[in-house]
């Protein structure tokens, strides 16, 4: 469906969780992990750097600002070293640009505040986010989306969004939630849709042909390989690897920026940084798939955490604990209906965000990807925990279509078509039944407008399948996003924006922004090329 920008805005349906959504809608097949027996040692994650020198190079390219990857960090970091006044160079080890999302938060610009959205508190917001990634984000890395992002949309709207025509709706979630403090989540009204149909295909097409109208080049199929430094340890460019077999130096005078993603196909940072059960769920049920329109991405390797190697190997220090970002592509998503384990047995609150609830899936018994969501057949109109309206849901997601499904005139046939004890299912509904009519969740404390008894045949499962989709994590970095060493001082000359920067999140995403990680992403990126071109 496509969605106008009245029902767009009406419906809130893209929040937090919409900034993964898309890119998983149709996603291939998920990577497999290895198996028990072939486990790496995740000791050795960080491996050796390639022994290539400058000299090794068939050529040099010579720039002030090199940008290594081209989605969205790496965009904006193109985009502030230019608005820094440098000539910037981005490396990109695809055929083509990439970015995944249709949301990115920005916090009171003025095209917000004349669009009628709601002005917040910044004490209260940094308040938030800190506690919501479990008191392991950066408060200074927050503090700088806090304070400068709504300036940095106003600017893009000068430079960028207006010149070139660029679909831009910003999101009120107002009068979604009646009652927000009964809400497991928390959202509030800072994210802007650059497109109502697909993830940010056609933002990232303009955007790059914004910044080559800039003087920015951009040398696809070119793969970064290792950090060069100088005699004095700071660091001068990059030694990449390209499709037609050249070797290239790109020797930046000013600085270089990292914005190469996640590690998620990595095994062993995968265990190293992951606990086991939740490293292998990830590892088998990989999923991530960044893509522009129609042009393929060709290198499927890309989060391979590359990038992550090459700044360690620089003398950077990884955070220890890295969040991630999962979605769930298939069944009601975001209508919190009864959901089951593969033996019959309810686990949690339906209105945990699907962002973050991925590690309670991967412990589940079996260890699996799915669980059941368990459906009557009466008219109770069940809310969304995440704003979407039933009938726009129901299209968009095509949700009839979209999953394995079944139908029973009874709790217990229903129980045999999923594979699961008729004896425990039915227990379940019953103690479900019995909240519901009693109209308080005492066993995970759903809130009352939620509790729809599954009381009315036929009854409808719908297989609902979760999926990894990033990691969130990455090194140490400054508030002007330098890159620190073990001892938490700057590496000369070289920044990271996205998911190449840690302390961000805390284990997992938090839903408080609409397309938070690409909030972060676009700030960080932009700081990070504007203060390399300062050099």
């Amino acid at each position: 469906m496509t969605l106008s920008r009245r029902n767009f805005l009406k419906g809130a349906g893209i929040v937090g969780a919409a900034s993964a959504a898309a890119a998983l809608t149709g996603c291939g097949t998920p990577t497999q992990a290895s198996s028990e027996a072939e486990t790496p040692d995740a000791e050795d994650w960080l491996g050796t750097a390639p022994e290539l020198t400058p000299e090794d190079a068939d050529r040099t390219v010579e720039c002030e600002v090199l940008v290594v990857g081209s989605a969205l960090a790496g965009s904006m970091a193109a985009y502030g070293a230019i608005k820094g006044g440098a000539q910037v160079q981005v490396i990109e080890r695809n055929s083509c640009p990439h970015i995944g999302g249709m949301t990115i938060s920005f916090f009171n610009s003025k095209l917000q505040e004349d669009a009628g959205l709601p002005m917040y508190d910044p004490i209260t917001v940094a308040n938030k986010m800190f506690n919501l990634t479990q008191y392991r984000s950066d408060f200074a890395l927050n503090a700088l989306w806090i304070n400068q992002s709504g300036n940095l949309l106003d600017q893009l709207n000068e430079d960028f969004i207006k010149p070139y025509e660029q679909t831009c709706v910003p999101i009120s979630l107002e009068g979604i939630f009646p009652d927000p403090d009964k809400e497991v989540g928390e959202y509030i009204s800072t994210g802007v849709a650059f497109d109502t149909t697909d993830i940010l295909t056609e933002f990232t097409a303009k955007f790059h042909q914004f910044l080559e109208d800039q003087g920015v080049a951009t040398d696809y199929n070119t793969k970064g390989e290792v950090l060069v430094k100088d005699d004095s340890g700071r660091v001068v460019g990059v030694v990449a690897t390209n499709t037609d077999g050249e070797t290239v130096y790109y020797h930046a005078t000013k600085g270089v920026v990292m914005c190469t993603g996640s590690f998620g196909k990595n095994e062993k940072m995968m265990r190293k940084f992951y606990t086991s059960h939740f490293a292998d769920w990830a590892l088998s049920n990989n999923a991530y798939e960044a893509y522009m329109g129609d042009s393929p991405v060709t290198d499927t390797s890309m989060d391979d955490g590359l990038g992550h190697q090459m700044l360690c190997w620089a003398g950077a220090e990884m955070e220890e604990i890295c969040a991630y970002a999962s979605w769930q592509t298939t069944a009601w998503r975001s209508f919190p209906y009864l959901l089951v384990d593969i033996n019959g047995n309810r686990f949690m609150n339906e209105c945990t965000s699907l962002l973050t609830s991925a590690h309670i899936i991967a412990d589940l018994p079996g260890h699996g990807n799915y669980v059941w969501q368990i459906i009557p057949s009466n008219d109770f109109e069940m809310p969304s925990a995440f704003g979407y309206k039933k009938e726009e849901a129901a299209v968009m997601f095509d949700i009839e279509n979209s999953c394995e499904q079944y139908e029973a005139d009874s709790i217990a046939e229903l129980a045999e078509m999923i594979g699961c004890d008729p004896d425990t299912l039915v227990a379940t509904v019953d103690r479900y039944n019995e909240l519901c009519y009693n109209g308080y969740d005492e066993d995970y404390m759903k809130d009352i407008r939620y509790l729809d008894a599954i009381d009315d045949g036929p009854y409808k499962a719908y297989k609902m399948q979760y999926f990894f989709y990033c990691t969130l994590s990455g090194v140490r970095c400054s508030n002007k996003l330098e890159v620190l060493d073990s001892d938490r001082m700057p590496i000369p000359g070289l920044y990271a924006g996205g998911n190449t920067v840690g302390y961000r999140f805390g284990a997992s995403y938090e839903s408080l922004l609409h397309g938070g990680s690409n909030a972060l992403a676009t700030m960080h990126g932009y700081l990070a090329g504007f203060n390399a071109a300062q050099n």
